[in-house]
């Protein structure tokens, strides 16, 4: 006897939060209507790519500042999220600075895929050398 009134209990129990959450859902559905989120806008929160104007505000940059300075403030903010542990924010900065390179012309981007590749190798050319100093 005690079992099934448990029983019937934990049913209607679970009836009862099943629809407020339920109703709780399609409240929820009416008021972003109402305020005036629809499908589209929901989209465009799922896209992965950053807006160019986002990528500008994050890096605090303007679309006139040359490219140069624009790596430098990169460095600085990537660096300092690096020491205080920010990973959300250091990801935000990284991946601003890859938005603002898409824009910049072709030949622009294969000078610095050069650049960089030349500083990596001379960086892994520097290790060699420290390893053979120090008889690794």
């Amino acid at each position: 006897m005690a079992a099934r009134i448990i029983a019937q209990l934990l049913v209607t129990g679970g009836t009862v939060v099943f629809r407020a959450a339920a109703q709780a859902y399609r409240q929820a559905i009416i008021n972003g209507k109402k305020a005036g989120v629809h499908e589209g806008t929901a989209q465009a929160f799922r896209s992965k790519k950053m807006d160019l104007v986002e990528a500008y505000n994050i890096l605090g940059v303007s679309e006139n500042t040359p490219w140069p300075e624009v790596v430098k403030k990169f460095d600085h903010l990537y660096g300092v999220n690096e020491r205080l542990g920010s990973f959300y924010l250091q990801s935000k900065i990284y991946r601003a600075k890859e938005r603002l390179e898409m824009e910049l012309p072709e030949d622009v981007r294969a000078e610095m895929k050069t650049k960089e590749e030349a500083s990596a190798s001379a960086a892994s050319q520097m290790e060699e050398e420290k390893k053979t100093s120090t008889g690794e």
